[in-house]
């Protein structure tokens, strides 16, 4: 699922990018093409869709400008976390 999730958001969203990692159900998507702090954007995201997404800033100061999404649910909520997203940054950047 995770290679499906990187390759749709990559597709969807090309200005995120998506830390390349193996064996983890973590997703950490950076968002510094759009924010510095992804906390705010966090917060935009889950006003306008309801999806909750962690901003990487409670990880440290290097993780302001990441996402994370937690990979390990089953795939309907993880596509409608996806589309969630989608729409939320779309709405935000247009």
């Amino acid at each position: 699922m995770r290679i499906e999730a990187v390759e749709r958001l990559r597709r969807e969203l090309p200005a995120l990018k998506v830390v390349d990692a193996q064996a983890t159900y973590l997703m950490w998507i950076d968002c510094s093409a759009l924010t510095d702090d992804a906390t705010e954007l966090c917060d935009q995201i889950r006003s306008r869709t309801g999806l909750v997404l962690p901003a990487g800033s409670s990880y440290g100061p290097t993780g302001a400008p990441f996402l994370r999404m937690n990979l390990a649910c089953p795939r309907s909520r993880l596509d409608d976390g996806l589309t969630r997203l989608v729409a939320g940054i779309d709405a935000l950047t247009r």
